[in-house]
């Protein structure tokens, strides 16, 4: 079976994250601006903290891009986690998906987060969160791991 990466983005951090990012490059393009008409220090530091803040976004909006699941042949490796992220196939008996979608004024957003939950032929349990996502998503995640686990 082919390699495959399933992006893992809340329906709201990327538009929230490329907004961000168009803010960053007009207030760099109005310090440009600014400092071809001064060239005083508060120009030179507006221009500055504006490249500055180019590369905090761009960097931001590159790991924000990197969070997902790569399914492979032989394991499913989570790319958000820092340890424990990959789990072998043959290690898997089998998952179940959760995802909370029951209207409720006084749930937070750690309520709504999607979780995979990995039941091993050893008799552990692993759970990985995913954060919010949608169903979708999520039941695309599982028939991947599904078909590979058979």
């Amino acid at each position: 079976m082919k390699d495959k990466f399933i992006r893992v983005i809340s329906p709201v951090a990327l538009p929230v994250v490329l907004l961000m990012d168009a803010a960053v490059v007009y207030y760099l393009v109005i310090a440009v601006q600014h400092i071809r008409v001064d060239k005083g220090t508060f120009a030179t530091l507006f221009l500055a903290v504006q490249a500055f803040m180019l590369i905090v976004a761009a960097l931001t909006t590159r790991e924000v891009l990197r969070h997902g699941v790569r399914i492979t042949q032989d394991y499913v490796e989570f790319t958000a986690l820092d340890s424990d992220n990959k789990v072998k196939f043959d290690e898997i008996e089998k998952i179940v998906i959760q995802k909370d979608t029951k209207a409720s004024f006084t749930k937070n957003f750690i309520s709504r987060y999607s979780s995979i939950i990995f039941y091993l032929k050893d008799d552990t349990v692993l759970t990985v969160e995913l954060g919010i996502t949608t169903l979708r998503k999520l039941t695309r995640i599982e028939t991947e791991i599904n078909n590979r686990i058979e």
